[in-house]
């Protein structure tokens, strides 16, 4: 962010006065939302109130050395802090900016365009937008004296011109127990000095809620009851003048609020009853829920049984999903093996079919020789066979004439051991008996 700065072409002709105390942690939206504004004819006057906040007094060094005005003061509140801005600004029209809010990007520009062009206007305000605590949109009505003296509804985030603030003497930095309500006694001092309104229907800025404003100090009734007895006091002018209005008015509130009041004491006792009977309905309905709940208890217990099943379950299956993957690398990686090894095997196959088919023709080859050798053998054998054949009759009939002579030996040989063994015989005894041993 950076600070406007004024020029030929485009003059300070608005000033936004932010009084900061202890803020630090909004004020930079704050600043961010004022420079949204595209038409840089405005400047940013900072206010630290006295501020303690740590925090808040490193923004706001920071921002003091990236060139925004910070100015410095003893903390006196909210309304002497937005004077002491307003005293120091440059432009004529003046917007306050609590430095916890925000404003929207044509809200300089289009309160200009009106107060250039009406004179007599001495203030522009409009609607806004709850953001924080509580969201939504509050439509706030056109100006009306009458209205205003009972209770202010126009924020402090209006446009107006600096010389009206002059007329109406500031803002009041005099209010008890500084509790607030600085912008409803200003609209008061404006509308004493015959200032108009000028209400532009459409949102504007952006209002924070938050549990611990000054708004909420203000509702509590000792206060609320000293700030209006302060504030009627000081600008009794006004409460004389509208008197009839105001009494009116009270009156006429007062009898809508009892008649809303009786309607809903009305609405009160057909709810009462239409509450009890609901409420025999209820203990019916409880009665029913306890036994539902008792039911419930048993099927939580099933439920519980069965998601404690069904984690085991999943708990397997992701075991098995596991196991698969495993098993389909596997099998994709013995897949990938099998074709390898097909191939191999094809490869093999074709080489041992060419060495077979070669091993085979030199078999033949072989064979044929072979049988060629057993041919040439057999006929040789056959011829052998012919001449043993031939030999083996020439040998029996040469046994058969051996045997016969053989025979014809032995008979002879017979024969001649006869003759010799009685020669022998004679001869023996012949020799016994010339011995004279032989017996007669």
């Amino acid at each position: 962010m950076e600070a406007s700065d004024p020029n030929l072409t485009h003059p300070i002709k608005l000033s936004v006065v932010i009084p900061c105390y202890n803020h630090g942690e909004f004020i930079l939206e704050a600043i961010a939302s004022v420079e949204s504004c595209q038409a840089k004819v405005y400047e940013i006057l900072i206010i630290n109130d006295g501020s303690t906040d740590p925090l808040t007094q490193k923004v706001l060094q920071a921002l003091s050395d990236r060139g925004y005005p910070v100015i410095h003061q003893e903390n006196q509140g909210l309304a002497i802090a937005r004077n002491h801005g307003i005293s120091l600004a440059k432009g004529r029209y003046i917007l306050p900016l609590d430095s916890d809010n925000k404003i929207r990007p044509n809200y300089i520009t289009k309160a200009i365009e009106i107060l250039d062009d009406r004179p007599e206007v001495g203030v522009v305000y409009g609607n806004f937008e709850f953001f924080g605590g509580v969201t939504g949109i509050k439509e706030v009505p056109e100006f009306d004296i009458n209205r205003i003296v009972r209770g202010n509804y126009i924020d402090a985030c209006a446009v107006f011109r600096k010389t009206v603030w002059e007329d109406a003497g500031g803002y009041d930095g005099k209010i008890p127990e500084q509790l607030g309500y600085e912008d409803w006694d200003f609209w008061l001092s404006v509308a004493e000095k015959g200032w108009h309104f000028y209400h532009t229907d459409e949102v504007l800025f952006d209002y924070r809620l938050r549990s611990n404003s000054m708004v909420s100090r203000c509702n509590i009734p000792e206060k609320r009851w000293e700030l209006f007895r302060y504030i009627s006091t000081k600008h009794i002018g006004l409460y004389q003048t509208n008197f009839a209005h105001i009494f009116a008015n009270v009156e006429y509130d007062h009898l809508v609020e009892r008649d809303k009041r009786e309607a809903l004491e009305a609405k009160l006792e057909e709810i009462q009853l239409e509450l009890d009977l609901e409420r025999s309905e209820f203990r019916d309905r409880l009665v029913q829920l306890t036994e539902t709940q008792n039911s419930l208890k048993y099927c939580e217990s099933e439920l519980q049984e069965t998601k404690n099943k069904l984690e085991a379950t999943e708990a397997e299956l992701k075991k098995l999903e596991t196991n698969y993957q495993l098993l389909k690398s596997e099998k994709e990686a013995i897949a990938l093996k099998q074709k390898q090894t097909e191939a191999n095997l094809q490869g093999e196959i074709a080489r041992s079919q060419n060495e077979f088919s070669s091993q085979i023709q030199q078999a033949q080859a072989q064979w044929q020789s072979q049988i060629a050798a057993v041919e040439e053998i057999k006929n040789q054998q056959q011829n052998q066979l012919a001449q043993t054949e031939a030999n083996l009759t020439q040998s029996q009939a040469e046994l058969q004439r051996l045997t016969l002579e053989l025979h014809q030996a032995q008979e002879m040989i017979q024969a001649m051991q006869t003759s010799k063994f009685w020669q022998l015989r004679t001869s023996w005894f012949k020799i016994k008996q010339a011995l004279g041993l032989a017996k007669t």
